[in-house]
């Protein structure tokens, strides 16, 4: 009996060995990413009760990704990305583990968290790229669009299972052993690693300069229509509409009147929304055709949920609009990274990828902490509330020229000379 196409395409991307260890790798490292998560936001938020410091701890993840992010870059583009993948991750266990055992023995600080953090966000610097420009190399252009759409459903899937094992290790046992369980699971990407035997050899050098590398990244950014307008919607969301995740744990203190409990409720929400919303892409067929539309669609989609969700302060309404928020947010996510790896050009992936990353995880912390100094005086409801309609505006500029972006984005990348 002949496959569906959507169910055949799975069916060729875990034929492949590399790819089964890869994403049982990042499926264990995902949850322990948000248990890890959870347990920060929580200790910020005993450590100083303040909101301006879980946007500071986020900052301070933040700022190491916007310095090095497109230095990162064109590391990643000259070195073997599985070799780059293992250091960073054997860096991530030894972070992890500091957490834990300044925090069982009672010597955390809110300052030496912002260490911590400062030195998680450079990590991530070169983690991100490495890992994302991976994927590509394990499954080709073919397949890309629903391997990212399963890679997302798995990170997404972990933000509704991380919380919630975060929050219930943090209620029955306290947050150093959830900071445990975060080392243990990242462990279990680390021998994920090990078993990977792709044959991605270092880049060759043409006699350009590191700095003259890093240059021609930004440029062929700025000069690539498609590419450019995806860069402005992503910085446009991570800026504005991303920001409310990081100021969860504000929200369920402060607006919700709740606890860790709260928290996790919201996280595994925002989750939930995004498995849908990931099943919906695992199962498009038609590649990249008219995903432009689709990532713009989800844009004004997210930032209405959003601006609905900064209206309310009854949780019963807001645990839906943070799953609706969710499912709009990864819908944006995947197709954003979909258009942009398929329309970079091979040789400069590393560098366009590192922007990416920097745009899609560093930014939020920037606005976060933006958001976080605003709430301290007019709370967290008016700025977040703010932001959405900001968002919204670049939407509207955006959608209006959709046609023109999806010719640069849809088809095969142009090679420079």
């Amino acid at each position: 009996m002949r496959l569906p196409a959507n169910f055949e395409t799975f069916r060729r991307l875990f034929a492949l060995s590399n790819y089964r260890f890869y994403i049982a790798g990042i499926a264990a490292s995902n949850v322990g990413v948000w248990v890890q998560r959870i347990a920060i936001g929580w200790l910020t938020w005993q450590l100083t009760e303040s909101t301006a410091w879980l946007g500071g701890i986020a900052i301070a993840e933040a700022a190491p990704m916007i310095i090095l992010g497109l230095i990162a870059g064109t590391v990643v583009d000259r070195m073997d990305y599985l070799r780059l993948l293992r250091i960073t991750q054997a860096t991530a266990l030894l972070y992890s583990a500091a957490l834990a055992a300044l925090t069982f023995s009672g010597l955390m600080t809110i300052w030496l968290l912002l260490a911590i953090s400062i030195l998680r966000g450079a990590t991530l610097s070169f983690q991100r790229p490495s890992r994302m420009s991976l994927v590509f190399t394990l499954i080709g252009r073919e397949l890309l669009p629903t391997g990212l759409a399963l890679n997302s459903m798995v990170f997404n899937g972990s933000r509704f299972v991380g919380p919630a094992i975060g929050g219930a290790i943090i209620v029955v046992a306290g947050i150093g052993w959830a900071f445990v369980a975060a080392w243990v699971l990242f462990f279990l990407f680390t021998l994920a690693l090990q078993r990977l035997a792709v044959p991605v050899a270092p880049r060759a050098q043409l006699g350009t300069s590191f700095t003259a590398e890093t240059l021609e990244g930004m440029r062929y950014i700025a000069t690539h229509p498609g590419i450019r307008m995806q860069m402005v919607v992503l910085f446009s969301t991570a800026f504005f509409a991303r920001p409310l995740i990081d100021l969860f744990p504000g929200f369920a203190a402060q607006v919700f009147q709740g606890g860790p409990e709260t928290l996790a409720s919201l996280m595994s929400a925002l989750g939930l929304g995004a498995v849908g919303g990931g099943l919906l892409l695992a199962g498009r067929r038609g590649g990249t055709t008219g995903m432009t539309a689709v990532t713009l669609g989800a844009m004004g989609a997210a930032s209405l949920a959003l601006l609905a969700f900064a209206a309310t302060d009854a949780l019963w309404l807001a645990l839906p609009l943070a799953a609706a928020l969710g499912f709009a947010l990864i819908v944006l996510g995947i197709g954003n990274q979909t258009l942009i790896q398929s329309a970079v050009e091979p040789r400069l992936r590393g560098r366009v990828i590192s922007l990416y990353g920097t745009a899609a995880r560093a930014t939020p912390s920037v606005g976060a902490l933006i958001i976080g100094g605003l709430a301290e005086t007019v709370g967290l409801r008016l700025p977040v509330a703010g932001g959405a309609l900001l968002c919204l505006l670049v939407w509207a500029w955006a959608w209006r020229r959709r046609q023109v972006y999806a010719a640069n984005l849809e088809g095969e990348p142009a090679l420079t000379p």
